[in-house]
């Protein structure tokens, strides 16, 4: 007898589709939390964004006074102001959609696009910020403490006590981030006035790096005794006065003896402590190191997603949805004085 199966019938079948997206990795990005924002009006008649600053205290306008004689005119105090100005640049990205793809697709496809979009506008801009603040991602040639698109002086230190790029590249122990290097970043931001972020400093620092640190013995005993609210995203403890932030979008150069090279972005190292091996940077920032433009100015070139899905001389059959963002950024470094720039290895093992 001839028993009719699912087999038999197996034409009638097909794959069955979960509609449940699984989910994909998002960067952790925080370099917007700190920055001096500003805003940029409409119709300002300037394509680049100014910030001031005023001079530092100084004892020189101070004199001896003599009593029942007004001080002299030529000997006031005369304050003095400063400007970093720089010309902003135009961005954008555009998805393109068919009808018939959102007309007949399983997944709202739109809706992922401007998603998708954002996320990537955000990472764009974490990435111009970070790149602005290690020195630029261009090659050239440069000397210690010099970055390669101005002519402002970092603060540049590295693992361990390390001398140069070359010099952390090349030793292959102490290579990691410890309690102590966070204590001399601290101090070096001390010793340079820089002012502090809601009552501290701020380390932004890759995963990895976190790691280091977490296992030096000077993190433990201090996590041991408090139990601080993170208040910042990422956040994942404090030390020394530093609250530390974790960013998955890190600056990350491959290991080189040309001094140069340590503006370059180079993921093509290794993990570990040889010679070549990844070397991450992380920001000890203090307030006023930086600034970008104000997201929520109501300049027309500020960031927006635009959603076309309306027929015109290109597209006269409406045969196409289009999915973008434009923007006009930047980011410039205020005071290089209030942030360090900090290098090292990692030993953790990817």
């Amino acid at each position: 007898m001839a028993i009719t199966s699912s087999s038999t019938l197996s034409s009638q079948y097909q794959a069955y589709f979960s509609k449940e997206l699984l989910s994909y990795a998002v960067q952790a990005l925080v370099l917007d939390q700190f920055a001096n924002k500003a805003a940029l009006p409409k119709a300002a008649g300037n394509k680049s964004i100014t910030m001031f600053r005023f001079g530092s205290p100084a004892t020189s306008g101070i004199t001896a006074l003599t009593e029942g004689t007004a001080i002299s005119a030529a000997n006031y105090r005369q304050l003095s102001m400063s400007s970093i100005t720089k010309s902003l640049s135009q961005y954008g990205q555009v998805v393109g959609l068919t009808d018939i793809l959102t007309a007949t697709g399983l997944f709202n496809a739109l809706e992922q696009a401007t998603k998708t979009t954002g996320e990537d506008a955000a990472l764009h801009f974490d990435s111009v910020t970070r790149n602005v603040l290690v020195g630029s991602n261009v090659g050239g040639t440069a000397t210690e403490g010099t970055p390669l698109d101005n002519s402002d002086t970092l603060t540049e230190r590295y693992a361990n006590g390390a001398a140069s790029f070359s010099a952390l590249n090349t030793a292959t122990t102490s290579v990691t981030m410890s309690a102590t290097d966070v204590l001399d970043s601290v101090t070096n931001l001390k010793i340079n006035r820089a002012p502090e972020i809601k009552g501290t400093y701020v380390g932004v620092i890759a995963p990895q790096i976190a790691r280091d640190l977490q296992r030096d013995d000077d993190w433990i005993t201090a996590a041991t005794r408090s139990n601080v609210q993170a208040l910042y995203k990422g956040e994942v403890g404090t030390l020394y006065g530093v609250r530390f932030v974790e960013t998955t979008n890190p600056f990350i150069n491959k290991g080189s003896a040309t001094v140069a090279d340590r503006f370059i972005y180079d993921v093509s190292g290794t993990s570990g402590s040889a010679a070549g091996s990844d070397i991450y940077v992380s920001m000890f920032l203090g307030g006023d190191a930086y600034g970008v433009p104000m997201l929520a100015s109501d300049s027309p070139m500020s960031p927006k997603v635009i959603i076309t899905d309306t027929a015109d001389k290109a597209d006269p059959l409406n045969q196409t949805v289009t999915v973008g963002f434009k923007s006009y950024w930047t980011a410039l470094r205020l005071n290089p004085a209030y942030y360090v720039v900090f290098r090292s290895k990692s030993d953790y093992a990817s």
